[in-house]
């Protein structure tokens, strides 16, 4: 098995990922702990705060998986058609953080 990449590209993977393919219109990622591999054959994964519309969601993602809203915030609203492109604030478990644009 090959070893994982460096947590802060995986963190980085992650926020685009969940950006791309689940919610285009989020503002900010900030990661909660480093993230890991919960078992045998699991997809990395990492747990985060997203801010969604002005509103925090606690979410579990990763590079490779859907998001999973956690913590009883709920779901946050649909992207608008067409999704606004907004830059994208990470804040990196790390504390350093870069907006991509």
């Amino acid at each position: 098995m090959t070893p994982d990449p460096p947590v802060k590209e995986l963190q980085r993977d992650s926020a685009l990922y969940f950006r791309d393919e689940y919610q285009p219109n989020v503002e900010k990622v900030r990661f909660t702990q480093d993230g890991d591999r919960p078992g045998l054959g699991a997809a990395w994964s990492v747990n985060a705060i997203a801010t969604v519309a002005g509103s925090d969601y606690y979410v579990i993602i990763g590079p490779s998986i859907g998001p999973a809203f956690v913590g009883g915030t709920g779901v946050p609203p649909e992207a608008p058609t067409p999704a606004p492109h907004l830059p994208l604030t990470v804040i990196y478990s790390d504390e350093t953080s870069e907006v991509i644009e």
